[in-house]
């Protein structure tokens, strides 16, 4: 087993030292219970990936199995996957490891395995085969950055709540999740925004003004 901690401003742990310990216990749980266990600190300074919401986020991971998703999202599955080549005793060396899972991106195995495990849970594959399958928000919006810069932080717990109040989460249990709706990122940390460029786009079914500026200050 290997653990993905989150850590950073999206995360339940919010610095390196608090998501060591957690990972430490975790880990010492596992041990305990008789698991191999790896643990890896990862960002949540940023969304990974650039989808929030729940059919945009399994779009994109359709996408990335098809060598196609985002690079931040890419190399944190190469390098858990890396981890638990090692684990299974496939290999010792961890470039031959991520050597082998880019192999099977690439000759279409990785997409292949997906379509195996939904099909033996029961599920409908041809929202894999063809994703244009999902359901679709009725309105995608720009989100216009109002100035030129460079982006040097996300607040990604804000873009979450962003995302909630589109509908692709609950505020209470009694709430109704919209599948379709959520934020899709058109720029990460470090990237040049010039003035009226797209910083996202809302997917929505709803009203959105005051969630466009929420978007902008996060």
């Amino acid at each position: 087993i290997c653990l993905d901690v989150k850590v950073g401003s999206g995360a339940f742990m919010k610095n390196i030292d608090d998501a060591t310990k957690l990972a430490n216990l975790m880990v010492n749980i596992g041990n305990n219970c008789g698991r191999h266990m790896t643990a890896i600190l990862t960002d949540m300074d940023q969304p990974l990936g650039c989808a929030i919401g729940n059919s945009l986020e399994v779009i994109e991971a359709i996408n990335t199995l098809k060598g196609q998703g985002p690079k931040d999202l890419l190399d944190l599955c190469l390098t858990i996957g890396s981890y638990l080549v090692i684990d299974a005793k496939v290999t010792d060396n961890l470039d031959t490891a991520r050597r082998m899972l880019e192999e099977n991106i690439n000759n279409g195995k990785a997409l292949e395995k997906l379509i195996e495990m939904v099909k033996a849970q029961g599920g409908d594959v041809s929202y894999i085969l063809d994703t244009n399958n999902f359901p679709k928000a009725k309105n995608v919006i720009e989100v216009l950055n109002p100035t030129e810069g460079y982006v040097s932080h996300i607040d990604a717990l804000g873009i979450g709540l962003c995302a909630m109040k589109l509908g692709a989460g609950r505020k209470t249990k009694e709430d109704t999740i919209d599948p379709s709706v959520g934020i899709v990122l058109n720029k990460k940390l470090g990237d040049k925004v010039l003035k009226d460029e797209p910083l996202a786009y809302l997917y929505a079914n709803g009203p959105v003004n005051e969630i466009k500026d929420e978007v902008i200050k996060a």
